[in-house]
């Protein structure tokens, strides 16, 4: 199994969005709880609550692929109300069919594995 965590940045949420965009969340994350390929998914505001930081990980890179088409419209939603979402991918490997298909579809920064614990 080849876990894949990434960090998705919603970068500029207006005080007049910030409650539509938690309620938004909300549902997305009552999704999120039914979708066994997610191992964890978490949401954190800045003190200011002008941005968003999601901390995710999955099972396999297709987790992820699996997450944005099931939540598509929801992700819109966010999108539209906090600013274009900043990713970062850190898969344990750079092979495999969803991989590349991040890397090459997808406005994301791919990182590399190194070494860790």
């Amino acid at each position: 199994m080849e876990n894949l965590k990434a960090v998705a940045i919603f970068p500029k949420i207006l005080p007049e969005n910030l409650e539509q965009f938690k309620s938004i969340a909300q549902e997305m994350l009552l999704n999120i709880s039914k979708q066994d390929s997610i191992l964890s998914y978490e949401m954190y505001f800045t003190l200011d609550n002008s941005s968003c930081v999601v901390i995710e990980e999955y099972k396999t890179p297709e987790g992820v692929i699996e997450h944005v088409k099931t939540n598509s419209a929801l992700l819109d939603k966010l999108t539209s109300l906090g600013g274009a979402i900043q990713g970062s991918m850190f898969p344990r490997s750079q092979q495999g069919e969803a991989i590349n298909e991040i890397k090459n579809n997808w406005d994301s920064k791919m990182h590399v594995y190194f070494d860790g614990k």
